[in-house]
């Protein structure tokens, strides 16, 4: 579907005149960095079981008697993450704040807005670069490049002999035991309590904002996919950009690379 004119007018008007806009995204926010989608019909989820690979008890039962898949399956989700930047639509999304208040909102554990510049990002699902002590206290940030260097060091126990030996040297940065105990990245799996206090902070911004911008967002992850109407019915308005037809006030159809510059320049052009 085409995107008409006026809806994109009515969204830089409604994002002009707006106080504080929570933006909402999720994978689709990051597809065009390169980043695979897991839910789409060739997702992850489709190549790799949610049993098998989405829960710890899962990896831990894997890591023991298929370390050569879960090795494909880490430098699968490591790999393209550790080698990504922001996109036009993560950019844009930075430069919005120079127009309104922004509290960002994410699905995603790229840390690309962070790279893009955003000051404020709720990471509710949790981030593939921050190490947390198997309670969840925080112990480290991560760089681009020393997770390249993990991805690598993965890659190469998906061959060989000794693997899950191999596996387990190879991710020890990341997951494993260190010299101030147990560590692993601080992300929500299946089952897992969303990420804080990301998610206090989150569900705060959602209640306070009059405008809610929802970005390549599946809608169906809970309790992320409770936002849009919790921050309707606060009162805020809701935009929606994503190429298949969803419920807001405002739906953009369109890719966030391609949709948020165009949105960003509507802003931009009618602002004094």
């Amino acid at each position: 579907m085409t995107m008409r004119q006026s809806d994109l007018s009515d969204a830089a008007e409604i994002l002009r005149s707006a106080q504080h806009v929570v933006v909402f995204t999720g994978a689709g926010m990051s597809a065009e960095s390169g980043i695979p989608t897991f839910r789409d019909d060739d997702g992850f989820w489709q190549r790799f079981p949610v049993e098998s690979f989405a829960t710890w008890n899962g990896i831990l039962r894997t890591a023991l008697w298929r370390p050569r898949a879960l090795a494909e399956f880490a430098y699968e989700v490591i790999h393209p993450i550790a080698n990504a930047s922001p996109n036009a639509g993560h950019q844009a999304l930075e430069n919005l704040e120079h127009f309104v208040k922004v509290t960002v909102v994410t699905q995603n554990i790229d840390a690309l807005h962070q790279h893009a510049g955003n000051t404020i990002v709720h990471e509710i699902h949790g981030s593939l670069f921050e190490l947390v002590s198997l309670h969840g206290r925080f112990r480290s940030l991560l760089s681009r490049g020393q997770l390249q260097r993990i991805a690598n060091r993965v890659a190469k126990c998906r061959r060989g002999p000794l693997a899950l030996a191999r596996l387990m040297l190879a991710m020890r940065p990341w997951l494993g035991l260190g010299i101030r105990g147990l560590h692993r990245p601080k992300l929500v799996l299946f089952g897992d309590a969303m990420a804080e206090p990301d998610w206090t902070m989150a569900t705060r911004a959602v209640e306070e904002c009059d405008c809610f911008l929802q970005v390549g967002c599946s809608g169906v992850v809970l309790p992320a996919a409770m936002l849009p109407a919790q921050a309707k019915a606060a009162g805020a308005i809701t935009i929606a950009i994503d190429p298949q037809p969803a419920t807001a006030d405002i739906w953009l159809p369109g890719t966030a690379a391609d949709i948020l510059p165009a949105l960003l320049t509507a802003v931009k052009g009618d602002s004094p």
